[in-house]
């Protein structure tokens, strides 16, 4: 079947037939312009030009390299919204266990690649640490700051010796901050990250 019927064909499965003079009258106008116009394009050449081919080729490669360079970002956005997640809740927990023992917690902290905070005897490296330590979740997310005095929680009245812990990577910085009243909350050092608002 030639391309002229198929699309003759396709037309009259669009329309439905109709008792009304008027409409009987524009769907026979449009019918012939549609088939002028069929007849016109099935003599043209079908496919695409050489020209047409590699703009399509381009413009699919700029899409492809954007995207993945955003998919790349997104991804380490990810990872230091949940790096930071993590430590509020290993603090959190530090935190209520202080409360329900009575006793203080106070932070260590161990920067560098592997970095690690917890609370305690301070160990040499973080390899060699016991009891509550909070390890780096991810090789990217650094330790980048915190309170160089200092820093925990005590068990009376649920208090705390107010400070921040700052980790970042290369989307950005986000900061748990402690205040001397034991509430504990995160936010972004520079722009809103991941929906954490700024500090």
């Amino acid at each position: 079947m030639g391309s002229f019927s198929l699309c003759i064909n396709k037309l009259r499965n669009v329309f439905q037939p109709s008792h009304r003079p008027l409409f009987t009258f524009f769907l026979r106008v449009t019918l012939a312009a549609m088939k002028n116009r069929c007849i016109r394009h099935a003599h043209r050449q079908r496919g695409m030009t050489l020209i047409e081919l590699l703009v399509a080729i381009a413009l699919a490669a700029l899409l492809s390299g954007w995207g993945v360079g955003h998919w790349q970002q997104h991804r380490q956005a990810l990872r230091l919204e949940h790096s930071a997640l993590q430590l509020l809740a290993f603090l959190t927990r530090l935190q209520a266990d202080a409360n329900w023992r009575n006793r203080a917690a106070l932070l260590w902290f161990k920067p560098g690649e592997h970095w690690c905070v917890g609370s305690g005897s301070e160990p040499l490296t973080c390899d060699t640490a016991e009891g509550w330590v909070f390890l780096a979740p991810s090789a990217d997310v650094l330790l980048s700051d915190y309170t160089r005095k200092e820093i925990g929680f005590y068990g009376l009245r649920n208090s705390a010796q107010a400070g921040h812990i700052q980790l970042s990577n290369a989307v950005g910085s986000l900061r748990v901050v402690l205040s001397a009243q034991g509430r504990l909350r995160l936010c972004s050092v520079e722009a809103a990250l991941g929906g954490i608002g700024r500090c």
